[in-house]
């Protein structure tokens, strides 16, 4: 379900900053804006952060950053318990 935020995008060349209901979102790797006249809905940002992968072949604890979870949890995210 798509809900509605309010975000503040600040491109200042190759640099820039995102925030999304207040919060700044930290680990920004590329930003989309998409908008046009024909859409039902308003603008839509799609915000791709730079997340840490890796292959494991086993078990391991599984920690999310605190940065990143402030983002996930303002775009709607709940953390598992």
């Amino acid at each position: 379900m798509d809900r509605q935020h309010k975000a503040l995008v600040h491109l200042t060349g190759p640099t820039g900053t995102v925030a999304v209901d207040g919060t700044r979102l930290k680990g920004v790797r590329n930003v989309a804006i998409r908008a046009g006249l024909d859409q039902d809905t308003g603008p839509t940002l799609t915000v791709e952060l730079a997340l840490d992968t890796a292959l494991v072949d086993g078990q391991v604890v599984v920690q999310v950053p605190d940065d990143t979870a402030a983002a996930l949890t303002a775009l709607g995210w709940t953390p598992p318990a």
